[in-house]
């Protein structure tokens, strides 16, 4: 079994208590995967990082899913080449075949996070916070009115980071309750607050575990935004 100190991998700083382990990976470049995990891959997920256009992407996606089946490995007591994977009803992947703790990845630019808890389910989402200056026309769509409102007033540099702070928290909380993303993003607000951030459901919301979710911003490289919750 790889050691995680031969990955590239940082591991995160967390509060003492808080039940869940994330890893920062990358950076990921032109370069490709390292063959150690590469190795590790199945057979669908080369074809899967083979698919993708351009030489980063195809080395975050492999080096993401490598580094993931390393540290399951780890926790298992698997092989890394020998973790299965099945999927939930929306595409969140869990373990099959063995007991493990519950995860989650997403990567974006050229990091990733990956998070594990060892009783609750969790959600992590990271994004490289790009300036296209459409910020404020995609919360109209997509955000809560509440969470337009709150963007509407802000100045350039505040709007990005916020909008993004506000994206990639509710991404975390949806894919650590395993609802559909795009269904569900006005379902709920989040307040952004000194010490990260509230959920408030709206009414009639569509899950009664929304209420109890818990979220937190992950400590991630400048340039991003990233988020963990539990459900």
């Amino acid at each position: 079994m790889a050691e995680t100190r031969a990955l590239p991998l940082k591991r995160l700083t967390l509060p003492s208590g808080a039940g869940v382990a994330l890893w920062l990976a990358g950076p990921a470049g032109p370069g490709g995967v390292p063959e150690h995990l590469w190795n590790t891959l199945s057979r669908g997920e080369k074809d899967r990082a083979n698919r993708f256009r351009r030489a980063e992407d195809r080395a975050l996606f492999g080096l993401t899913r490598g580094a993931l089946r390393c540290l399951l490995s780890e926790a298992t007591s698997v092989s890394a080449e020998k973790i299965a994977f099945a999927e939930g009803p929306h595409g969140k992947p869990r373990l099959a075949g063995t007991d493990g703790p519950h995860f989650n990845v997403s990567h974006s630019g050229c990091w990733a996070l990956i998070g594990f808890s060892g009783s609750r389910d969790i959600g992590v989402d990271i994004e490289f916070m790009r300036a296209a200056g459409g910020e404020l026309d995609l919360a109209r769509s997509f955000f809560s009115a509440a969470e337009f409102r709150s963007l509407k007033g802000l100045a350039n540099g505040m709007l990005l980071s916020s909008f993004y702070k506000i994206w990639t928290c509710k991404e975390a909380v949806l894919k650590a309750i395993g609802a559909g993303i795009s269904e569900h993003l006005k379902d709920f607000s989040v307040e952004l607050t000194e010490d990260g951030y509230v959920i408030h459901p709206e009414p009639n919301y569509f899950s009664p575990v929304l209420a109890s979710v818990a979220v937190q911003p992950a400590e991630v490289p400048e340039g991003y935004a990233g988020c963990y919750a539990l459900a």
